[in-house]
C-alpha cells in the first residue's frame, strides 16, 4: 500500500514536471505577444494596495459585500485615471507641442549632425596615418558583415514577427479587461496555489510568498520613483541650459532611465542629437548636466532608493551590480538586487525555522 502511495505521488510530480516544461515553451514561443500581459501584471501590482484600501472601506455585510472588491476596482481604475487626466491637462499640450516639433525638426537635426560627420570625417582622413585608417576601417568592414548577417536572420522570422504583432495587438486591447478579472480574483487564485502544497507545508508557504511580494513591491515602486526623478531633473537641466524640447527629453531619460545601463546613454545620445542641431556651442555643458546627474543617481540615488527598497547597503547593491552583469548582462543588473534580497529573507526565515524544531 506504502509502495502504491509512494509511486502515485511520483507520477503525481512527472505529471506536474512536464506541464511546467509545455507551460515554458509556449511562454517562451510567444514572449513577444505576451509583452502587454507582463506589462499588465506590473500595473495590477502597482493598482492593488490601492484597491485593497478602497475595498475595506466599504460595508461587507449584506448583498452589497459580494460587490465590494468589484465596485473598489472601478473605483481605483477611475481615480487613477483621473490623476492621468489632471497630469495631462498640464503636461500633454506642451508635450505634444513640443514631439510635434522634435519629429518634425528631427529630419534637420540629422542632416546638420550628418554635416558635422563629413568635417570630422575629413580631418580624420588629413591626420590620421592611412595604416592605421585600413586597419580601422578592416574592423568596421567585419562589423557590417556581422551586422548585415544578423538582419538577414532577422528576415527569415519576418512571419513569425507578423504574427508576435497580431498577438500584441490582441492582448493590449484585452489588457484593461485581463487586469480586471486578475484584480477581482487575486486572493482565489493565491488560496488556489497555497492548496497545491500539502497542508504542513501552506504555513511557510504563505510567509515566503508575503516576503517576495514585500520586496518585488518596494523595488518596482522604487524604480519608478527614481525614473520619474532623473525625468525631472534632466528636463529641468535642458530648460535652464536653453536647449529646444527640453519636456520632450526630460519625458525621454525618465523612460530610458527604466533601462540599466544603456538607458542614461540613449537619453545623452537624444539630448546631444538635439543639441548639435540647434545650439551647438552649448553641449559641453548638456554633456556635464548629463554627467552630473549620473553621478547624482550612481552616488546617492540609486543605492539610497534601492537600497531602502531591499534593505541592502549601498556598497553591497554596488557589488551586486558588477555580479549581476558579470553572471548574466543586462539582464542581471536588473534582478540581481531584487533576488539576492528575496534569497536573503527566505534563508533567514528557513534558518530561524529550521531551528525552531531543534531539541532544546
Amino acid at each position: 500500500m506504502v509502495e502504491s502511495v509512494s509511486g502515485t505521488r511520483w507520477k503525481r510530480v512527472l505529471l506536474v514536471a512536464l506541464a511546467l516544461v509545455v507551460l515554458a515553451w509556449v511562454v517562451w514561443r510567444t514572449r513577444g505577444a505576451l509583452t502587454p500581459f507582463l506589462l499588465g501584471s506590473i500595473l495590477a501590482y502597482l493598482l492593488a494596495p490601492l484597491i485593497t484600501a478602497i475595498e475595506r472601506l466599504m460595508p461587507r455585510q449584506g448583498r452589497f459585500g459580494q460587490f465590494a472588491r468589484p465596485v473598489a476596482i472601478l473605483v481605483a481604475y477611475i481615480v487613477a485615471l483621473g490623476a492621468l487626466a489632471v497630469a495631462g491637462f498640464y503636461l500633454i499640450p506642451p508635450l505634444v507641442n513640443q514631439t510635434v516639433e522634435f519629429v518634425q525638426e528631427l529630419p534637420t537635426y540629422w542632416d546638420d549632425v550628418l554635416r558635422e560627420g563629413n568635417s570630422l570625417l575629413a580631418l580624420y582622413r588629413d591626420r590620421v596615418p592611412p595604416q592605421v585608417q585600413a586597419q580601422i576601417e578592416s574592423n568596421l568592414d567585419a562589423l557590417g558583415a556581422q551586422v548585415g548577417a544578423a538582419a538577414s536572420a532577422a528576415m527569415m522570422v519576418t512571419f513569425d514577427a507578423v504574427g508576435t504583432i497580431i498577438g500584441f495587438a490582441a492582448g493590449l486591447a484585452l489588457l484593461p479587461l485581463w487586469m480586471f478579472y486578475v484584480l477581482k480574483d487575486q486572493q482565489r487564485a493565491l488560496q488556489w496555489f497555497y492548496n497545491l502544497w500539502p497542508e504542513a507545508w501552506r504555513g511557510d508557504v504563505r510567509a515566503i510568498v508575503g516576503m517576495l511580494d514585500e520586496v518585488l513591491a518596494a523595488y518596482v515602486r522604487g524604480q519608478l520613483f527614481l525614473g520619474v526623478i532623473i525625468g525631472v531633473v534632466t528636463g529641468l537641466a535642458m530648460w535652464l541650459i536653453g536647449i529646444p524640447q527640453a519636456l520632450v527629453l526630460g519625458v525621454l531619460a525618465g523612460v530610458f532611465e527604466l533601462i540599466p545601463v544603456l538607458g542614461p546613454w540613449l537619453a545623452f545620445g537624444v539630448a546631444a542629437l538635439v543639441t548639435l542641431a540647434t545650439e551647438r556651442d552649448r553641449l559641453l555643458l548638456v554633456g556635464i548636466a548629463f554627467l552630473a546627474i549620473q553621478q547624482l543617481e550612481n552616488t546617492f540615488l540609486v543605492p539610497k532608493i534601492q537600497g531602502d527598497a531591499v534593505r541592502v547597503h549601498p556598497a553591497v547593491i554596488m557589488v551586486l551590480l558588477v555580479i549581476g552583469g558579470s553572471l548574466w548582462g543586462v539582464f542581471g543588473m536588473i534582478v540581481i538586487v531584487p533576488l539576492t534580497a528575496v534569497l536573503r529573507d527566505i534563508f533567514v526565515y528557513l534558518y530561524k525555522r529550521l531551528g525552531e524544531t531543534d531539541p532544546a
